[in-house]
């Protein structure tokens, strides 16, 4: 295989590996809260962009546009980030080429395609594959821009440096600490000693650039910090987290072997090459310092800390797995060898992900939108239980994720929509209200949650913790009131957590 097409194969197959099946897990909460806000008029999204979710503007912007184009589904919401992801591993196996040889931009991009927090995000339509590809091709102009030939080309580089630096912190807030970690590799990877001095500046001068150019937003998604107040302060499992959850959800063995590799590639006695050295300078900043500028701050100040929140720093650790693989398997099967068991090791992760209720909790927002569309009816009447105990809003959260499941149905339960408001989420009314404007409904679907006689608990990474509380529909509120109005269940269907109540007038079923 030539060297040169080494980044462009890498990037079609982690495009390929991301995609695949990434339209099966259904949408969750996170992922409703980007259709709600890109799913709306550009002036509308701003308002809610100044009022309410600043650091995820750019991401909405990009998505409001794309779903105008192609409409709104599990695989168009998704597409996007495995998409950039290809883009992502391209860069990670360029800037391997280029420091340590094909060798290395094979194994680097390899592990970045399978790596459980990358395969993660291609399944999630959030801003995280759009960030973690921002910082991947960030790594690679700063490379390029240190090893430029001439001035003006150093100066190119360095410009559009800082142009996609500003673009990956309006992107995502945190990924401005990777300019603190690229600072320590142009402090300290080998340098021409004519160069060094030259490229220090030129850095210093493309980051600040960055970073007023930034600035603005900065200061108002700082200003919105209490969207990240619900999080809970750091504790022992913050350990776990970090060696596992950050990287490797839902694949300790991974985590295990992908730590055996970099100790094994540490302990080899051949000299390093400066090429290598520069990897090195580059790959262990970019994982460690995003991670301990947050944790220290999480730790001194208030918690803004989870573990999704660090992945782009997926490319860093990607390099210095592949760095390793590349150092102690000096044949090409023995390459081959590793990355297959590394491949193997990852898979389950892979196949969890991509189950139909693989998202954080269970969470079956598609599944209720399908079996609505099948059950219902045009001029069907539909309405959500106001609380839902394990979800910070009501289920019309579905809504907001599936809108195609909902067109046709009239909705007696709104009350004033999320556009409206300037908010992310519509509100509904009181049962009481609801049973007044439910008579004149021949059929009314109620989306509540799923009945359960015990609450139990489910625990998630950095000790983030969601209450499944006791619950019965016929001992709500909204049930009473909708009884006494003369409405009866004549049907019900379970999906996962939720479920469908079909309610009818007593008279109509008599």
């Amino acid at each position: 295989m030539q060297a040169r097409p080494v980044p462009l194969f890498v990037g079609i197959g982690t495009a390929l590996i991301g995609t695949a099946f990434s339209w099966v897990p259904s949408l969750w909460w996170d992922e409703a809260a980007t259709i709600s806000a890109a799913n709306r008029p550009v002036g509308k999204l701003a308002d809610v962009l100044v009022e309410w979710d600043a650091v995820h503007g750019l991401y909405y912007l990009v998505m409001h546009g794309w779903f105008q184009l192609v409409g709104i589904s599990e695989f168009t919401a998704r597409l996007p980030g495995a998409l950039i992801l290809g883009a992502g591993a391209a860069a990670v196996a360029a800037v391997a080429q280029l420091l340590a040889g094909a060798r290395t931009a094979v194994a680097a991009g390899v592990v970045f395609a399978v790596l459980p927090r990358v395969t993660w995000a291609a399944t999630e339509a959030r801003s995280y594959p759009f960030v973690i590809a921002g910082v991947a091709v960030l790594s690679w102009l700063l490379v390029v821009a240190l090893r430029a030939p001439s001035t003006p080309k150093r100066i190119l580089w360095w410009t559009l440096y800082a142009l996609v630096a500003a673009l990956s912190t309006v992107m995502f807030l945190y990924s401005v600490t990777v300019l603190v970690a690229h600072a320590v590799t142009v402090w300290f990877a080998p340098a021409r000693d004519g160069r060094r001095w030259r490229d220090r500046s030129r850095f210093l001068v493309a980051a600040s650039v960055a970073t007023v150019t930034s600035a603005s937003f900065a200061a108002l998604a700082i200003a919105q910090s209490r969207q990240v107040s619900w999080i809970p302060p750091i504790d022992r499992t913050v350990v776990q987290v970090v060696l596992v959850e950050q990287w490797f959800p839902q694949a300790p063995w991974l985590a295990v072997m992908c730590g055996v590799l970099v100790v094994a590639g540490v302990a080899t006695r051949r000299a390093l090459s400066s090429g290598e050295r520069t990897l090195l300078w580059l790959a262990v900043p970019g994982f460690a310092v995003p991670m301990v500028l947050l944790l220290a701050y999480s730790l001194l100040v208030r918690n803004v800390y989870l573990d999704r929140y660090l992945s782009f720093t997926a490319p860093a650790v990607a390099l210095l797995v592949g760095w390793a693989v590349a150092r102690i398997a000096r044949r090409r099967w023995a390459v081959v060898a590793v990355l297959a068991v590394t491949a193997v090791a990852a898979a389950p992760a892979y196949a969890q992900q991509r189950q139909p209720f693989g998202k954080a909790g269970g969470m079956d927002h598609s599944a209720v939108a399908d079996r609505l569309i099948e059950v219902s009816q045009p001029g069907d009447c539909v309405a959500f239980e106001p609380t839902i105990s394990w979800q910070p809003t009501s289920p019309r959260s579905i809504a907001d994720a599936r809108p195609d499941a909902f067109a046709g149905l009239v909705d007696i339960g709104l009350d004033r929509t999320a556009v409206d408001r300037d908010q992310l989420w519509s509100t509904d009314v009181p049962p009481a209200v609801l049973a007044q404007q439910a008579p004149g409904c021949a059929r009314l679907w109620v989306i509540a949650d799923g009945d359960r006689v015990r609450g139990w608990t489910l625990r998630h990474p950095n000790n983030v913790l969601w209450q499944f509380a006791p619950y019965r529909f016929t001992d709500t509120e909204t049930f009473r009131a909708l009884a006494a109005a003369g409405f009866e269940i004549t049907g019900r269907e379970h999906t996962h957590h939720m479920q469908i109540v079909r309610l009818e007038p007593v008279d109509q079923t008599q």
